[in-house]
């Protein structure tokens, strides 16, 4: 074999091998995205957030917060009842004067009738008011809520990074481990619109998916939701604008992060809801 014939041996074993590294690392490269988005569901809230997909903290026997009290509803108002016309009430005739000779021609005047007024009168349904009473008391209860549920856990946060005192003894649900409860950041905004999210029980079809790009700022707040691939499904899509909406505190980004701002992609299938 002459040196010429050696090195064509070495080229192509050299090809052969790299083209088994690329058998067995590439599939691992382009799964990572799948697996990613195949990432069981968490069932905590976590108060902090990491880039790594990783979750822990918190104490898997604690009991959730209790949720804050609805606001009351406002008063239902009064149905009036139809105003009942009323007749008018005919005034006794004068008396008569006494009657002229034969030979006068004096005419006696028309009385004149009273006027009515034919004005007609468009009055709400009961059912009509109730429906807008109920819809404003629903969209009032849950800005409550959501207020109230940023405030207790911007909070409890301050609190924690403060330092609390060590007979204080705070126990948040979470895997494990106790202390702050953590999770991926997508894990947890995923979550939030997963659980807020109420699919109607007329849409059927199972593999309805819609994806969103929602974009949160570093405290949490949702900047900007919107869907940029539809179901096919109207009532599915409808759903899914009305969380996107509702929707107005995520979580917060990662507090070693630099970015002021984190756009991400979610996606709302039908079934996995379903099943969840």
């Amino acid at each position: 074999m002459n040196r010429t014939q050696k090195k064509c041996v070495l080229a192509s074993t050299g090809f052969h091998l790299s083209l088994l590294l690329v058998l067995f690392v590439g599939p691992a490269f382009l799964s990572s995205k799948e697996q990613a988005e195949n990432r069981p569901l968490i069932d905590f809230i976590p108060l902090k957030t990491i880039d790594e997909a990783l979750s822990g903290g918190g104490n898997p026997n604690a009991r959730p917060p209790q949720a804050p009290p609805p606001a009351p509803a406002p008063p239902k108002p009064a149905v009036q009842p139809p105003a009942a016309r009323t007749q008018p009430v005919e005034q006794p005739e004068p008396l008569k004067p006494a009657q002229p000779p034969p030979d006068s021609f004096n005419i006696k005047p028309a009385r004149k009738l009273p006027a009515v007024n034919v004005t007609p009168v468009t009055r709400r349904s009961n059912s009509q008011i109730s429906k807008s009473t109920s819809a404003q008391t629903s969209d009032s209860t849950t800005k409550a809520r959501q207020a109230q549920l940023a405030q207790a856990t911007a909070a409890i946060t301050q609190g924690i990074r403060e330092g609390l005192s060590s007979s204080t003894d705070v126990e948040m649900p979470g895997p494990g481990g106790g202390g702050v409860p953590y999770a991926n950041f997508k894990d947890a905004v995923k979550k939030i619109y997963t659980d807020a999210w109420v699919v109607p029980p007329e849409v059927t079809d199972d593999s309805a998916t819609a994806t969103a790009s929602v974009t949160i700022a570093r405290d949490g707040t949702v900047l900007e939701a919107r869907i940029i691939s539809r179901s096919g499904n109207d009532l599915a899509d409808q759903s899914v604008e009305a969380v996107l909406r509702r929707v107005t505190y995520a979580a917060p980004l990662p507090d070693d992060t630099k970015e002021s701002k984190r756009t991400v992609t979610i996606r709302f299938n039908v079934k996995a809801k379903l099943l969840g």
